[in-house]
């Protein structure tokens, strides 16, 4: 947040729907670099194996789901925007398109 000047606003926003403002799809990029989904600048699916894995490890049809998604945003994630930052919006908006269910601004019934 501080290398963007974020604000609690910038943060609420990410319960909306992506894409997210620039400010908060900045936060979420910086977020998902330190859970390892960002690397270089780039979507890693193998990050994303890793954030997930303790969600899905005990369910093999999870897993494979996961590896699925994984593998989509691989070839889908858009690398080019002039500004790194809206690769936030890319990946979060891949990763919701095949799994809603890690929507973290959705309640679950």
């Amino acid at each position: 947040m501080t290398s963007v000047n974020g604000t609690e606003a910038d943060l609420e926003n990410l319960r909306k729907d992506p894409p997210y403002p620039e400010k908060s799809s900045c936060i979420l990029k910086c977020l998902l670099e330190k859970i390892g989904v960002v690397s270089n600048n780039k979507y890693s699916k193998v990050g994303f194996m890793t954030a997930v894995m303790p969600l899905v490890v005990t369910n093999t049809k999870k897993l494979m789901h996961m590896k699925t998604v994984s593998e989509n945003c691989d070839k889908e994630v858009n690398h080019q925007h002039e500004n790194p930052c809206f690769l936030g919006n890319e990946i979060t908006t891949c990763i919701f398109k095949y799994a809603p269910e890690l929507q973290f601004n959705k309640k679950v019934h």
